[in-house]
């Protein structure tokens, strides 16, 4: 019994982000750089990205290479990215241009920040310790 509560709980995590696309942009001497993924090894390729102005109107539409990466010349400061992977994977977001250098993108935090790692933890633990209580109950 406690295997199978066991494998229906990896099951429900792993289906949780089964949609999600990841997005990591940066700018650079006026040139937006996009990277979208499923996973760090699941690059999105082929993926339509769609640039919009701060009034909805679209700038540009690419297409994102191998990798699950493009780029654009950028005029204003304020865009919305978006990228449509397909099969409901879909991903928005609102951007301000920061013109920063290769270097510096290197240096920001992943897409999972450590705090909220360590409360998904905590909350696994949690769940193993009520069912290990009720399986001793037993």
């Amino acid at each position: 019994m406690f295997r199978k509560i066991l494998a229906l709980l990896f099951l429900t995590v792993c289906v949780l982000s089964a949609h999600k696309i990841n997005l990591f942009m940066y700018d650079d001497n006026g040139t937006l750089y996009i990277q979208s993924y499923f996973t760090k090894s699941s690059p999105c390729k082929n993926c339509e990205v769609i640039v919009k102005d701060e009034s909805s109107k679209d700038i540009a539409r690419l297409f994102t290479d191998e990798n699950g990466k493009t780029s654009v010349l950028m005029s204003n400061d304020v865009v919305t990215v978006s990228v449509d992977g397909g099969m409901g994977h879909f991903k928005e977001t609102k951007y301000t241009l920061k013109s920063l250098t290769k270097d510096d993108a290197q240096n920001l935090p992943s897409d999972i920040p450590l705090p909220n790692l360590f409360i998904a933890l905590a909350i696994m633990a949690g769940i193993f310790l009520a069912l290990w209580f009720v399986k001793k109950k037993k």
